[in-house]
């Protein structure tokens, strides 16, 4: 009973401490916007749920979110794409095998952003 818990602990612990690193600037549910996301495209097979994650070019690697966070919010997203694994391997290395998402985002742009999620 008590090696359970403690691998539930563990677990629970790894997975929140995994999605606060992809946490977003907003407040509310909004703030989880990106880690929802990754953790849909993880549970279909598309990435890990400790992907990179390149925004507007700049690639993010989960180890350096743990010291540093996204700059980013719900609103500012305009697109987020998975890579397909073998183009993120080529581009990103082995850091690539977990997974690359290419989100781009309305900062530049004078239009309404749209929030849409793309599958490769």
């Amino acid at each position: 009973m008590t090696k359970l818990f403690l691998l539930l602990f563990a677990f629970t612990t790894v997975t929140v401490f995994s999605q606060n690193r992809y946490e977003l600037s907003d407040e509310g549910k909004d703030k989880l916007y990106l880690s929802d996301s990754i953790a849909n495209l993880a549970k279909a097979g598309k990435i890990t749920d400790h992907p990179i994650v390149v925004v507007d070019g700049i690639p993010h690697r989960y180890q350096d979110l743990e010291k540093e966070k996204l700059a980013l919010s719900k609103i500012e997203i305009a697109k987020i794409i998975p890579l397909q694994k073998q183009t993120g391997i080529s581009i990103y290395g082995n850091y690539g095998e977990d997974g690359v998402l290419i989100v781009t985002t309305n900062r530049n742009s004078y239009h309404k952003p749209s929030q849409e999620i793309k599958h490769e």
